[in-house]
């Protein structure tokens, strides 16, 4: 049975399609757990073109959540929660205000550094890989130790599918200080990464790169979840078996779905 730990619906500045239709396409697939993770960017607040991205309404979107649970799923479980991208100054009001929601999962992202989305490209401009790459794997690091309640790590290399780089991988011997540090904090306190499987990029298809998953299995890493990071229904579950095929053959034999940020092991089937 698939699941899908990560989506976005029209509550969030880039989605498409609108969260009934999203989650009636994932119940068709034969989904037994998805999960609807809005953006909730407060870190876009303090930069600079991206300060004008709509931002979540989260008291709508709870509304909304609180309707949704009360009419059922059938066989499907349906989680909701967010991906509260991470800045230092942005996690305080998530503190704040993240404990206020009932919800089932929370992802912990890293999009923009220095007030910039590395989406836009500019944040590499003028700058050498190394520097960037070890400040990003420095900003995750500190990304874990937040203090709001959060489940899943996301989309660790974010960074490299837009930087450019003839050489874009962080799968080098340069940088594996920082992510044996990363990955030895994501297991200390027993958090999840998820192999993101929403990649524009011509050489990449999925994220974290498999040598990053590989290092975490043989640090001790055991929690590993699925997401298609789907922005239209038609993605749901995109290149499930092929994220499936990767966690298997590495090792790993569940994956981690979160009720109530509360884990669960699901098999790992390709069938």
């Amino acid at each position: 049975m698939m699941i899908d730990s990560h989506s976005h619906t029209k509550f969030s500045h880039d989605g498409r399609e609108n969260i009934d239709a999203m989650i009636g396409a994932a119940r068709e697939k034969g989904l037994m757990y998805y999960a609807v993770t809005e953006h909730l960017d407060r870190d876009y607040k303090y930069c600079k073109k991206e300060r004008f991205i709509r931002a979540l309404n989260l008291k709508k979107y709870y509304k909304k959540v609180t309707e949704l649970r009360e009419s059922g799923f059938g066989d499907m479980y349906a989680a909701f929660g967010v991906e509260a991208g991470y800045s230092e100054k942005a996690a305080k009001w998530y503190e704040e205000r993240l404990a206020n929601y009932d919800f089932d999962v929370v992802i912990n992202s890293i999009h923009t550094m220095h007030a910039q989305d590395a989406y836009f490209g500019k944040l590499f401009k003028n700058r050498e890989k190394d520097d960037v790459y070890r400040e990003y794997l420095d900003l995750l690091t500190e990304s874990t130790a937040v203090k709001y309640d959060y489940d899943i790590i996301g989309h660790i290399g974010y960074i490299t599918r837009y930087s450019g780089y003839p050489n874009y991988t962080l799968c080098e011997d340069r940088f594996a200080d920082r992510i044996d540090a990363l990955l030895k904090n994501i297991i200390a306190l027993d958090k999840c990464v998820e192999i993101n499987t929403h990649i524009r990029h011509p050489e990449m298809k999925y994220l974290p790169e498999k040598g990053i998953l590989q290092r975490y299995f043989e640090l001790g890493g055991r929690r590993v979840t699925f997401s298609s990071d789907a922005h239209r229904a038609e993605d749901i579950c995109s290149n499930y078996f092929l994220a499936a095929s990767v966690a298997l053959e590495i090792g790993f034999t569940h994956w981690t779905v979160y009720k109530k940020h509360t884990p669960h092991d699901v098999e790992i089937k390709l069938n």
